[in-house]
């Protein structure tokens, strides 16, 4: 009895390390496989940060003129209220 619950532990502990071993080789298959897709990804998204932030700097710029045009406004407004 002792002999079969052994012999049952180690069928079960061999299916699931044949089991494990498949699923890694498979796993590195798919990554092998997708390695171009990922790389044509990654590229995409540095492209994408990078206009991103040349648009940020842009609006930066854009956003100096602003806070001079507020104070000139904000100097109308208050020569109007004075006059």
């Amino acid at each position: 009895m002792i002999g079969n619950a052994i012999m049952l532990m180690l069928i079960g502990m061999g299916i699931v390390f044949i089991f494990l071993v498949l699923l890694n080789i498979a796993i590195s298959l798919l990554e092998r496989l997708t390695r171009a897709h990922r790389r044509k990804e990654e590229s995409a998204i540095v492209d994408a940060e990078l206009a991103r932030k040349k648009k940020k700097i842009r609006k930066s710029v854009w956003a100096g003129d602003n806070s001079v045009q507020t104070a000139v406004i904000s100097a109308a407004v208050h020569a109007y209220r004075n006059a």
